[in-house]
């Protein structure tokens, strides 16, 4: 794999595992129902992601996770470190375009994930700083009361579509 290529893999990894942190945060009180728990959440699952917090990320994936390139857990773990190791800083800009609940223990959520290495203070600096924008699908479920991700779809998308 070239060099950009394995570098655009470990970013579009690391913004799955911080929609991860996003959306698995989401196990606070019971009495919210659960896609607020998701939106409540979203500005910690960003902080862990932007301070490398690689433990806390962790554990809010599914030990069931798999995805549609064949990876589980412990290779969504290994690329994690790799990257956080290779990047000095990592900036998010989120926006989540949909959170599905159908059952009281499964969502599905679309969430784009703007990434740079310096700030972003919002969407109009994105082209300027030349931030890498993906498009993830996660289906996620609820286990021993928390939410976890157990699937995740990404792809690169176009700057017009986080705005």
């Amino acid at each position: 794999m070239a060099e950009r290529e394995r570098h655009l893999f470990y970013h579009r990894v690391l913004a799955a595992l911080f929609v991860v942190a996003l959306i698995n945060g989401a196990c606070s009180s019971e009495r919210e129902n659960p896609e607020k728990q998701v939106r409540s959440l979203l500005e910690q699952g960003e902080t862990a992601a932007e301070h490398k917090q690689a433990g806390a990320l962790r554990q809010m994936i599914s030990e069931r996770y798999s995805d549609s390139q064949g990876q589980d857990k412990k290779a969504i773990e290994a690329i994690l470190r790799y990257y956080f190791l290779r990047n000095e800083s990592i900036h998010l800009l989120t926006r989540i375009q949909r959170i599905v609940v159908s059952k009281l223990d499964t969502a599905q959520a679309i969430v784009m994930v703007a990434m740079a290495g310096q700030p972003i203070s919002g969407p109009d600096e994105l082209d300027r700083i030349r931030a890498d924008v993906y498009r993830f699908e996660l289906s996620l479920s609820r286990e021993d009361g928390e939410w976890k991700v157990s699937r995740a779809e990404w792809r690169r998308t176009e700057l017009a579509d986080f705005l």
